[in-house]
């Protein structure tokens, strides 16, 4: 590294700045030309950047309140309801009360600033204060220290850092591009399943496959720590979107005995709670807990591969299929009474080759997104680990 290191308070090499809501019952004050930005507006944003956003004032409402006019470079800091989501304003904005911004000071970048931030935001939200929901106050904020190396060596680093963050991006986005893809090839090859505009034969499910619910041996703690595979929601909900093929707990086989024991080749569909939709196949014997259905015994007109895209594309519709209720939930009863449309096999089995490899290319897409992570951890912490 080069150049000489110190670290400076936020409040000596920045202008720290609050924001504010005017009154939202005085429509003099909304639908203007003035940017104003919510926490809410950047929990989200995976660029450096905020360039526009979905709430504007006019300026009676900015002279009505104490929000500031931020310039463009000015990064943002959400102060609570989190604390530490950072932003830079790509254009002059101003903020509501959940933000204590940073106007970078002579000699302060503002990429520079924003890393910075991004990489001690956990370290900013361990100082937050209340009851209710923690805060970082100004002067917390202005008490603040961070590394800053000289100007010019805060612009390399932030140069390097965005081309990582960029790469990561890339990555991620060619995730994104599969399964775009993989819904346009399943909506050319068979069309909507709602409205089944190639008209294919329905069928209603219970007539392809066996249907049948998970068990949950109870209490659970008296059967865990066995080596029977439990198969919980949690094991479908990251990694691998096509195959379960481990799990995080086991439970004994007196548990197993109390639950429902499911083979190689089983498909796993989750029929409740915020869940509901993720459909899985297995790689491993285990067992289902009761927010599983299992489906089995498949007829020799359906691929497997279809009905798994199918589900995905259907998942929107299930939902709002399921019974009111405290929490949404599909049984037994409705899966196996919900028609689906069925083309011919040989179009399914077109399908699940196609299914299948971009599937195997977007898991080396997913491979590369954690090695771009990995290279970016460890960038930050070669530039950042040895100061602060």
């Amino acid at each position: 590294m080069s150049g000489k290191w110190h670290m400076a308070r936020l409040g000596d090499c920045c202008k720290v700045v609050s924001g504010a809501t005017p009154k939202t019952v005085n429509p003099e004050f909304w639908d203007g030309e003035i940017k104003w930005v919510t926490p809410k507006d950047i929990s989200r944003l995976d660029v450096p950047y905020l360039t526009d956003t979905p709430d504007k004032i006019t300026l009676k409402g900015f002279a009505s309140c104490s929000t500031n006019m931020l310039p463009k470079g000015t990064v943002m800091v959400s102060s609570r309801a989190p604390i530490g989501n950072v932003a830079i304003c790509g254009d002059e904005m101003c903020t509501n009360q959940g933000f204590k911004s940073l106007i970078p000071g002579v000699g302060v970048d503002s990429l520079y600033l924003y890393f910075c931030m991004k990489k001690y935001s956990e370290r900013l939200a361990a100082l937050g204060n209340g009851a209710t929901f923690k805060e970082v106050s100004k002067s917390i904020v202005e008490d603040f220290e961070i590394p800053l190396p000289p100007l010019e060596e805060q612009k390399r680093i932030a140069a390097i850092l965005d081309k990582a963050g960029s790469l990561r991006r890339k990555r991620q986005q060619a995730i994104q591009l599969a399964d775009e893809f993989l819904r346009a090839v399943f909506l050319d090859m068979f069309g909507d399943p709602v409205a089944n505009p190639k008209g294919w034969e329905m069928f209603p499910l219970g007539d392809l496959c066996s249907i049948r619910r998970g068990a949950s041996p109870r209490p659970i703690n008296d059967f865990l720590g066995g080596t029977v595979p439990w198969i919980r929601i949690g094991d479908a909900t990251s990694g691998d979107d096509l195959y379960i093929t481990e799990t995080a707990k086991h439970v004994t086989e007196p548990g197993a005995a109390k639950s429902v024991r499911l083979h190689p080749g089983a498909f796993v569909f989750a029929n409740c709670g915020v869940s509901l939709g993720f459909a899985r196949i297995l790689k491993i014997e285990g067992c289902i807990h009761d927010g599983w259905l299992a489906f089995e015994d498949f007829s020799k007109s359906i691929d497997q591969f279809y009905l798994l895209a199918l589900i995905n594309i259907l998942t929107p519709t299930l939902r709002r299929m399921a019974p009111d209720g405290t929490q949404p939930n599909l049984n037994i009863g409705i899966m196996k009474a919900l028609e689906i449309p069925l083309p011919p096999i040989e179009q399914q089995r077109h399908f699940s080759i196609i299914f299948t490899k971009a599937k195997q290319l977007k898991g080396k897409f997913q491979g590369m997104v954690e090695e771009a992570d990995r290279l970016f951890g460890s960038t930050q912490d070669e530039f950042f680990g040895r100061h602060g």
